[in-house]
């Protein structure tokens, strides 16, 4: 980890010192995060990476303007050109000797209420052999009002490409301000909302530290802020003590902390800023409503460690809804959010208190991952109550006090949306030897983990004749059930069924198949069933069905249903054997046999010049069933 690696100290310290000193009134930076990610994760052996620097700016600085303008930003997608103060440009380097000065921002939203301005920026850049590497951005200064006040900035992550799997550092996404409140406990948390480049499953490989003592006696020649008395290792979670507030302490606390994967070596941090309301009256209480179609599902949450991560699907839709109340029923609660996943929207607010603000997305094909969506909750409106002086636009508006909520954030693992599993039958390719007119009856069932995609059981070939596939009525496991009688020219045939279980929405699927065999000249007897009905289904007598059944006292004997019963005799072929052979040793016909042996005809046809005198050394060592003085036509009716 880097809170215990000596080696990092060195290297850190030694970053620090080369990162000069900056203009001492010149405070414009509020929050920014670095972490980065391979460009092109399927190509194992590709080293290129994006880094990723979310950054927020004090908006009434005079040097963010929208690049090649005065103007202020005012809307999402504007490029601000972060430029030098006092000759200092904003300095990125790759950890492997390169640098560059270059660091343009684009505007992701803009916040009044809080004199801030967030956006984005994105580096790529191709690493030769070796590594790890620290790369790191140094740019200059801190706002005022916090303890390291207009002094440097340093953000840094690791970076190793030794592995395929190492596809990216950890990455965060919160809200640039921390507000905690004077009314509430003495030690407050708030959640470091990091998450994970190898997704949810990996989520757990994550650690959360503070930046060693070295980074603040290097940077600021000062320790560490103690208002800070923990980060939970595994958790993220950070306990502030606020007690000196309602004394002596006024200054915003300034905390730099590092999130890292100790499975893939890799590393992010993360620079913040964390403010104590001096209010001393009740403030607003956000909610996380459990989103619909999940086990949270009409549940409220003020505690966000004690909900559940939501579990959403690629190409569905979620919706994530913030609640607010205030004990002061006149005051109106409004939200405020962190960036949001790509194709994610802020529904309107409905209600004034309690309040409700919900998230809508639908994640893309192929952004399966761990996420964050985080809001807070305030008793302001931005639109109608702030002013600007003067007033022109943009503007950077004057907004009266007020008070905010701490972040809450909803943690989302988007899957896959996979195509279903068959849970039955147990096995695939299982296999089924029968005898004609059984009643073969199978009961099949897919899941699908998505309740939003419903699976629908199919078959994806033509089934045999008169077989079926419904599903059961009133099943509420959605069991399908597979139904077939072998007729009487069945005998001999053995194939694979196959069964398709589609998500009905996304429309993938999953194939399963179990192997069918029915035996030749046998029958199953149904209720009520004599040896007379039964032979002249092959075109024979109840008395040769008698003579094939030795176990029969009687031809009048009483048939059990479920047993078998012999039709026929089983005859091996050999090589010199043919049709009119067969026919003349046995005194029976072509079309019998064929009626007979359901492989065998379909192997005659197959060939389809077969003559009577051609031999049948194809089905040389292999049997078929013969019985002998019958006749049936094509259609297996008495001929």
């Amino acid at each position: 980890m880097l809170t215990a690696s000596t080696n990092f100290y060195f290297i850190l310290v030694a970053l620090l010192l080369a990162s000069g000193t900056y203009a001492q009134d010149s405070g414009r930076w509020r929050y920014g995060t670095i972490s980065w990610k391979r460009k092109f994760p399927t190509n194992s052996s590709s080293r290129m990476v994006t880094f990723t620097v979310e950054s927020a700016w004090r908006l009434s600085h005079s040097s963010i303007v929208v690049f090649g303008t005065q103007n202020k930003p005012s809307t999402a997608g504007e490029i601000m050109k972060i430029t030098g103060v006092d000759g200092q440009d904003p300095i990125v380097s790759f950890g492997d000797g390169s640098t560059t000065a270059k660091f343009d921002v684009e505007v992701l939203r803009i916040d009044p209420i809080q004199d801030i301005v967030v956006g984005v920026t994105n580096f790529d850049w191709e690493y030769g052999a070796g590594g790890p590497w620290f790369a790191n951005l140094t740019l200059c200064c801190r706002v005022a009002g916090n303890q390291n006040a207009n002094k440097a900035v340093l953000l840094t992550a690791k970076v190793d490409l030794s592995s395929p799997d190492m596809i990216g550092s950890p990455y965060v996404r919160m809200m640039p301000l921390v507000s905690l409140r004077l009314d509430g406990p003495t030690l407050q948390q708030f959640l470091i909302p990091a998450a994970s480049a190898r997704g949810f499953a990996a989520h757990d490989a994550m650690s959360w530290s503070m930046m060693p003592d070295a980074y603040y006696t290097a940077l600021y020649n000062t320790a560490p802020n103690t208002t800070i008395v923990q980060v939970n290792a595994n958790t993220g979670m950070v306990t502030v003590d606020v007690s000196c507030y309602k004394t002596t302490c006024t200054e915003d606390i300034e905390v730099v902390f590092v999130v890292e994967d100790g499975q893939t070596d890799s590393s992010c941090t993360v620079d913040l800023i964390v403010h104590v309301q001096q209010n001393l009256e009740p403030g607003p209480t956000i909610y996380l409503n459990g989103p619909p179609n999940t086990p949270m599902e009409g549940e409220s949450y003020a505690n966000q460690t004690l909900m559940p991560p939501i579990v959403g699907f690629e190409e569905f839709p979620l919706k994530l809804t913030f609640k607010a109340t205030d004990v002061n029923l006149n005051k109106g609660l409004y939200f405020e959010f962190n960036t949001l996943p790509l194709g994610a929207t802020a529904d309107a607010r409905i209600g004034d208190n309690p309040a409700y603000r919900t998230i809508t997305w639908t994640p893309l094909k192929g952004r399966a991952g761990d996420y964050y969506i985080c809001g807070v909750a305030l008793n302001l409106d931005p639109i109608s109550t702030c002013t600007c002086n003067p007033p022109v636009t943009p503007c950077v508006p004057t907004c009266p006090s007020h008070i905010r909520t701490l972040p809450a954030c909803f943690h989302i693992n988007i899957k896959q949306n996979l195509p279903p599993t068959f849970v039955l039958p147990a096995m695939a390719n299982t296999s089924h030897v029968i005898d004609m007119n059984f009643n073969l009856e199978i009961h099949i069932r897919a899941v699908n983990e998505n309740v939003l995609d419903p699976v629908m059981i199919t078959a994806p070939v033509v089934l045999p004749i008169g077989a079926s596939l419904a599903p059961i009525p009133g099943d509420p496991q959605n069991t399908y059930l597979f139904k077939w009688t072998p007729l009487s020219y069945y005998g001999g045939w053995s194939q694979s069924i196959c069964f398709r279980a589609v998500n009905s929405v996304s429309d993938v699927y999953m194939d399963s198949c179990i192997k069918v065999a029915v035996n030749r000249c046998s029958w199953s007897v149904n209720q009520g069933q004599n040896l007379a009905e039964i032979a002249s289904l092959f075109g024979s007598n109840f008395v040769q069905m008698w003579a094939l059944n030795p176990d029969l006292v009687s031809p009048d004997s009483l048939l059990i249903p479920g047993t078998s019963i012999s039709v026929g005799h089983l005859y091996t072929v050999r090589s010199t054997d043919n049709i009119r052979y067969l026919n003349v040793q046995f005194a029976t016909t072509r079309v019998t046999i064929e009626f007979l042996n359901y492989d065998l005809k379909a192997a005659i046809s197959a060939l389809s010049q077969l003559g009577d005198k051609d031999p049948l050394a194809f089905w040389s060592g292999r049997e078929i069933c013969i019985l002998p003085h019958s006749c049936v036509d094509t259609l297996g009716k008495v001929a």
